[in-house]
């Protein structure tokens, strides 16, 4: 195999930078690449200066969007879809952004490609709605064959690890912090958003690797949400919890793949990097709520767009567009270890519910906490209750006769409960 790479443009400013890529591949073998593929007769092609092996082929690629590195991954791909995603709302709008999409699989995967053909294409759609646009103007998901499930995500390219049914590994995967049952989708859903968290917006050290992980993670969910519903995006809030109040004490999430380093253990790493910090994510969406939250997510990932980012410019982007200081917020949940310990007292009255949280006045962390009510008729009624002072008490109106009070029962909140 013979590769070979060279600038086409670069220019320092507002982001330019073009990038070829030309490989030759033994025959009966195929190859995808960070770009998109281009007719050979748009670039410069490896025959032209030398002399390649009888039946090989060769593919060029181009990228015209700054990327953090080139990858390429080169096998006996069958294509399984090759379409045009159009964005927006207005299929017939021919200014509508588009994303060239393709899915290609190792022989004995072709099946599952198929499977996962529409869903990948709506989880684009779906990332694409809550950012506003889509970073690559092609992706190119390849299925292939692994011992473990798992995946890699470079710039224009997403990689997946399907393990056959017969793989050994499976089983001691499930224990694993990125298992989720129910889930099937979820390694494709995390790995596609890496195309925005990771590769777009990329992180600045090994610190700020939660930028990428965790936020690959959340959207994974939101996605599961979304398709699968609140039971499911429940059960991968209550993985996250439990992950993230067993490995805390490990280290603060800004340690990043130094987590579990001396012990050699890599799922201290998943537990606090991924779930703990798609855990956090959560929190402060409640603690902002979804207009603030979504906003200053796109509004992060506008200013930082084929940049590397820390966790100081995702605050900034939440305080610019809150009107509020996190500080707090962060200092506690990324940069700290600890978990609070909240005591709560439930008074039920004719027509409201009065519950009281307090915490240590020495840390104070802020928490947002649901509170379920069930009523004697069957409705639940959800209210979430920002913890943010060592007392806080807030009366629910009812409207009707309450059965049980229950506090956390989706597991949003990283906190330990003790009832007085």
């Amino acid at each position: 195999m013979i590769v070979e790479t060279h600038h086409v443009a670069k220019r320092f400013g507002r982001f330019e930078a073009i990038e070829d890529l030309s490989l030759s591949v033994p025959e009966g073998y195929t190859c995808i690449a960070s770009g998109e593929l281009l007719p050979g007769t748009n670039a410069v092609s490896l025959r032209d200066i030398m002399e390649l092996p009888e039946g090989s082929r060769v593919f060029n690629f181009r990228a015209n969007q700054p990327l953090r590195y080139l990858a390429f991954i080169v096998s006996r791909f069958n294509a399984v879809a090759d379409r045009t995603i159009v964005l927006g709302d207005d299929a017939s709008d021919p200014a509508a952004p588009r994303v060239e999409f393709h899915l290609l699989a190792n022989p004995r995967q072709i099946g599952r490609g198929r499977a996962v053909s529409k869903p990948a294409e709506d989880i684009v759609r779906f990332y694409t709605s809550l950012m506003g646009d889509a970073p690559f103007p092609s992706m190119t998901v390849a299925l292939i064959e692994s011992q473990v499930p798992g995946g890699h995500s470079p710039g224009f390219l997403v990689v997946v690890n399907e393990p056959l049914p017969t793989s050994e590994n499976i089983v001691s995967w499930r224990s694993d912090p990125a298992w989720f049952d129910g889930f099937p989708e979820f390694f494709l859903a995390h790995e596609l958003a890496h195309q925005w968290w990771g590769q777009a917006v990329g992180w600045k050290n090994y610190h700020e690797q939660w930028l990428s992980e965790g936020f690959a993670q959340y959207f994974a969910a939101l996605y599961a949400q979304k398709t699968r519903g609140e039971k499911t995006f429940t059960d991968m809030l209550r993985q996250f919890r439990r992950w993230s109040l067993a490995d805390s004490d490990q280290g603060p999430v800004h340690l990043g793949y130094r987590l579990g380093h001396i012990k050699n253990e890599p799922r201290v790493f998943r537990a606090v990097v991924y779930n703990k910090g798609a855990a956090v994510l959560h929190m402060l969406r409640r603690l902002l709520g979804d207009d603030q939250f979504f906003a200053g997510l796109r509004a992060f990932y506008e200013d930082r767009k084929f940049q590397k980012a820390g966790t100081d410019d995702l605050q900034r982007a939440f305080e610019s567009l809150s009107g509020r200081k996190l500080d707090r917020f962060f200092e506690r949940w990324i940069y700290g270890t600890d978990i609070p310990r909240l005591t709560y007292h439930v008074t039920t009255q004719d027509r409201s519910v009065n519950v009281r949280f307090e915490q240590s006045a020495e840390m104070i962390f802020d928490v947002p906490v649901t509170v379920t009510l069930t009523y004697t008729d069957g409705r639940t009624q959800d209210v979430v209750v920002k913890v943010t002072d060592a007392q806080v008490e807030q009366t629910i109106p009812t409207t009707g006769a309450v059965r049980q009070v229950q506090i956390n029962r989706d597991n949003a909140a990283l906190a330990e409960f003790d009832q007085r």
